[in-house]
């Protein structure tokens, strides 16, 4: 009798944990997508990967499209010639995570003004997915894409 209470316990536990589990990695995946939107996002500050000087992006006019990356993130660089193709027609900019590796930067030669931001600003964000690309007009997050974009859902998307 102690043996099948005792059992019954630790599969209540074991099952609470997965459930834990799997609410983590859905609100790791869409946290920013559920809290993002309205929320206002005016400057990023961070460090100009070319210079390595403080700068600041300012994203409070108009409509943006912030892309998020990483110089170690393989999507994010699989993904920069579409972010670059998006950025010959809208304004783009990006935020990228930090560890940064300017050889990689170089490489790939995004066509768009970034800054490396700190760590606090991707929490602040919810980030936990790269790439991310948000699309901000006039200061406020209107919509938030986890995964890689590409031209023809970016065009979709600023119709907004």
């Amino acid at each position: 009798m102690e043996e099948k209470k005792s059992n019954k316990i630790f599969h209540i536990i074991i099952f609470s944990l997965v459930i834990i589990v799997l609410l983590f990695n859905v609100f790791s995946y869409f946290g920013a997508s559920i809290f993002l939107p309205g929320r206002e996002l005016r400057e990023i500050s961070g460090v100009d990967p070319q210079t390595g000087r403080r700068t600041s992006l300012d994203v409070s006019k108009g409509t943006v499209i912030l892309n998020i990356w990483a110089t170690w993130c393989g999507a994010c660089l699989a993904e920069m010639p579409e972010i670059n193709k998006i950025a010959e027609k809208h304004q783009v900019y990006g935020a990228i995570k930090p560890a940064f590796k300017y050889e990689v930067y170089r490489e790939v030669k995004p066509g768009f003004k970034s800054v490396i931001a700190n760590e606090e600003f991707f929490e602040d964000l919810y980030i936990s997915v790269l790439p991310t690309t948000l699309l901000i007009q006039d200061g406020v997050i209107k919509k938030v894409h986890s995964g890689t974009m590409t031209t023809d859902f970016a065009e979709e998307w600023v119709k907004f």
